[in-house]
């Protein structure tokens, strides 16, 4: 797809909403329907003009019957529209804004809707295994929440515990590195519990000065609630210290160095993108901010998801003929500081590159939605900051993989 004639028009989001926090009573496919409805606003174009919708939504138990399938009937567009919901985990969103590109690129269609929508806060406990009935013994719930995003069911662990390998892998201090794919067995980076903590603690300082600022205001969609409108990002605590940081027990392991503090917290939230042809945009006299040049798909044995984000990134750039410092920004999702660290260190990213404007360490990761959310920021970033010229949308997924998007200003 290198040099596609795939453009996106507008993107808008929901503002992040942390877990039982300010979008608590909304849910998931409300969330999804504002995020699109906001998105109609915005641009001159009749909703029977939209050929298909792809959206992401990790979190599906409870959700009910095709969840994109409910967000365009409760959606302004008519209910004929075509639509899929896609669910790769993290990666559900950007998948599906890949899947609707495809579909321009066959000329199946020339406008798509995409993205994703997630409420972590109204993500159902269940009971595995009740419906064939108990005789007698305790029966355990499962937290959905985890379990259908956080858990890799494969190794049967978190996905903390799977990035504290990586930290094991690679980190300088710590257990011996085996080969994870660079190519040297004897790599390190700073991955220390310091090296985290600084990271988060910038994401979190440069998300309140964000919001403070105004960078936002464009792209964000108020949402209705009970309790009123939420129309402001939820989560930074720039108010923190490296020592308060510090005084954080570790979240996955005794002895580990991921915490709550520099990991992406859980959150709700939308996104949603659209996408054209760029002769369609022009006939139909909308102007897009940024054109897709290609995406990746990548995956690794499930414990090495972490490693797949820098061999996704690698791809894209060998594909493309691009360096890494010609990247102006690089809106990867930030599962964890320790992955974003462990990135920018192997790919030679700048901290000021890497979320400029902070990521999920602050805001949260509300799961099917962060790729619908993060494509919409960096292209409001394009239009506000003339030297961006080119940026990256993606993240890791669960199961051992990542995916990536290339964009460039129009």
């Amino acid at each position: 797809m290198t040099d596609s004639d795939v453009v996106l028009v507008e993107g808008v989001r929901t503002p992040h909403g942390e877990l039982l926090g300010s979008l608590a009573d909304v849910s998931a496919v409300e969330l999804g329907r504002t995020a699109v409805d906001g998105l109609l606003e915005r641009v001159e174009i009749e909703g029977d003009r939209i050929d298909w919708v792809s959206l992401g939504n990790a979190i599906q138990a409870g959700t009910g019957q095709v969840p994109a399938r409910q967000v365009v009937v409760e959606s302004d567009l008519p209910d004929e529209t075509p639509v899929t919901t896609i669910n790769e985990a993290s990666g559900s969103g950007v998948r599906a804004i890949a899947l609707a590109a495809d579909r321009i690129v066959a000329g199946r269609a020339e406008f798509a809707v995409a993205g994703g929508f997630e409420s972590m806060t109204n993500a159902p406990w269940v009971l595995p295994e009740y419906r064939k009935g108990r005789r007698h013994g305790d029966v355990t719930l499962k937290d959905s929440m985890i379990f259908d995003s956080l858990w890799d069911v494969n190794l049967d662990i978190h996905m903390g515990e799977i990035t504290e390998r990586l930290i094991d892998r690679y980190g300088e201090g710590r257990a011996d590195s085996s080969d994870g794919g660079d190519g040297d067995t004897d790599v390190r980076y700073d991955l220390s519990r310091e090296a985290q903590d600084a990271y988060a603690l910038e994401s979190h300082r440069w998300a309140h000065e964000a919001i403070e600022a105004g960078e936002y205001d464009d792209e964000i969609v108020p949402v209705k609630t009970g309790s009123g409108t939420v129309d402001r990002d939820e989560g930074p605590r720039p108010e923190s210290t490296m020592d308060d940081l510090a005084g954080l027990s570790p979240a996955f392991r005794r002895d580990g160095s991921i915490t709550p503090a520099n990991a992406s917290k859980l959150a709700d939230g939308a996104g949603a993108v659209l996408l054209a042809d760029a002769e369609a945009a022009a006939d139909a006299d909308l102007e897009p901010t940024m054109r897709l040049v290609d995406y990746e798909l990548v995956y690794r044995e499930p414990d090495e998801f972490n490693e797949a984000v820098g061999d996704v990134v690698e791809e894209l750039l060998a594909t493309t003929g691009l360096d890494a410092d010609e990247l102006d920004a690089c809106w990867i999702n930030e599962a964890f500081a320790a992955q974003s660290v462990y990135v920018m260190q192997r790919l030679g990213i700048d901290r000021e590159r890497m979320n400029p404007l902070g990521g999920a360490v602050a805001y949260g990761h509300p799961i099917g939605a962060s790729g619908g959310m993060l494509a919409a920021s960096l292209a409001h970033q394009m239009r506000r900051e003339d030297g961006v010229e080119r940026g990256l949308v993606g993240m890791s997924q669960g199961g051992g993989g990542a995916i990536m998007s290339l964009w460039e200003r129009m």
